[in-house]
């Protein structure tokens, strides 16, 4: 039962009981959601304290339906003000880095493109070629050596699987044998 303020104070502040009750309840979740009190408060029952700012005239009862702008106590306004900042910050974060996990599918060439870019990589790679032939100043030609030895031409026949290697150059596995021991 409510005794301070005495309910003969609170009912000329509204038309009825009922807009009566629903003006306290209103200004008591308010209070509770973090609503900075205008009046001081004598216990920590935040309805009585609704009650104490009905019958002072600080809270009045508009009819219709209305959303009003309450200011919070400046803690609360706080916490509400990170938490909307780190909000933002994680939506801006997940829009940065979704194209990076999953990026969009790559649009499929058509069938003269794969044709077109082997044309021009070629284009690049023939101009680069002829640029580097012709930047070289001292250019021999294979012909012109004349340090290769026929023992070099031989080796170079076996290696390539020949069996014209002459008979002279060849090594028996015995002979090597032998010459370890």
């Amino acid at each position: 039962m409510l005794t301070k303020p005495p309910i003969e104070e609170l009912l000329p502040k509204a038309e009825s009981r009922y807009t009566l009750a629903m003006l306290v309840a209103k200004r008591a979740r308010q209070l509770v959601d973090g609503a900075q009190p205008m009046v001081e408060a004598e216990g920590p029952n935040l309805v009585t304290l609704a009650c104490e700012e009905i019958v002072s005239g600080k809270v009045v009862g508009v009819p219709g339906i209305h959303s009003p702008v309450v200011p919070l106590r400046p803690e609360i306004e706080e916490a509400r003000r990170l938490a909307r900042e780190q909000a933002e910050n994680q939506a801006s974060m997940d829009a940065f880095i979704e194209p990076i996990i999953n990026p969009p599918p790559a649009a499929e060439p058509e069938q003269g493109d794969e044709l077109i870019a082997f044309l021009k990589s070629t284009e690049d790679n023939d101009d680069e070629t002829n640029t580097d032939i012709a930047d070289e100043t001292d250019t021999t030609d294979v012909a012109d050596v004349t340090d290769v030895s026929e023992e070099d031409i031989e080796d170079l026949r076996a290696l390539d699987g020949d069996d014209e290697v002459s008979d002279d150059k060849e090594i028996s596995t015995d002979e090597t044998e032998a010459d370890e021991e």
